[in-house]
Order: C-alpha cells, then sequence, then structure tokens
C-alpha cells in the first residue's frame, strides 16, 4: 500500500510540474512602458531583444492618441515592426490604428526589433501631422 501512495505523488507531482512548465507560455518573455511626444511619420522606437524563449505574441498598443496640432482630432496611427538585422531590415508587417487596440504580430524568431510610424490619421507625409501617445506599451 505504501507503495502505491508514492507512485501516485510521484504522478501527481509530474503532472504538476507539466502544468506550471505548460503554463510558461502565456507570460510575455519582456514589456516595456514608454511614450511618443511630437512624433511625426518614419521616427522609430528604441529596440527591444526577443529571445524567443517562449510563445508569446509580439504586440504593441498607443494610449493617449493626440495629433500635435490639433488636440482634438481623433487619432489614429499605422506602423510597421521591424526586425533589425544587418543590410536591409526585414518588414514584420503593418498594423493599422494601434490607438484604439492592441495590435499583433505573432511570435517572432529571436533577435532585435523597433517599430516606425508610418501614417498618422492615414497620412504618410513628412511633418503633415505629429503625434503624441503615452504610455506605449510593447511586450514580446
Amino acid at each position: 500500500m505504501m507503495r502505491v501512495s508514492r507512485v501516485t505523488g510521484a504522478a501527481l507531482s509530474g503532472v504538476l510540474a507539466t502544468v506550471a512548465f505548460c503554463a510558461v507560455p502565456a507570460h510575455a518573455e519582456g514589456s516595456k512602458s514608454t511614450y511618443i511626444s511630437y512624433w511625426a511619420t518614419s521616427k522609430e522606437s528604441g529596440r527591444w531583444h526577443d529571445g524567443n524563449n517562449d510563445g508569446a505574441s509580439t504586440t504593441v498598443r498607443f494610449y493617449n492618441c493626440k495629433a500635435a496640432s490639433s488636440p482634438g482630432t481623433k487619432t489614429s496611427a499605422a506602423i510597421t515592426v521591424w526586425k533589425d538585422v544587418f543590410g536591409p531590415d526585414t518588414n514584420k508587417g503593418q498594423k493599422s490604428d494601434v490607438c484604439s487596440g492592441t495590435k499583433s504580430w505573432g511570435s517572432l524568431a529571436g533577435g532585435d526589433y523597433y517599430f516606425s510610424l508610418d501614417k498618422i490619421n492615414g497620412t504618410s507625409g513628412q511633418g503633415t501631422f505629429h503625434l503624441n501617445a503615452n504610455p506605449v506599451k510593447i511586450a514580446w
């Protein structure tokens, strides 16, 4: 009877360890909160390193977006996430309106990443609009 108890205990410990191990990918490997002040299109964020240690998606969200030149205007922003590599950087895709919700680029391979501000209110012309957003939340 004692032996059954040990086997059951060992099996239970194994199940708990498996559940705990499998729960890790649900949490982002890293995150950062920053802000944007008076950005024009083509401005780039700072870099972050994704070690690809989990299955978490890379996400970006801008809060409290405001056009610096017309603060009362509803503002939208489109950004592209880039992988910083030797030579031309790799485009990981553009997402529109990061001011209205969190956008995801899925689970990206290990490396250094950043985003570029491509459009403000649908316009990509240099100096047409300037964007303020605080906070800007990035997770990977």
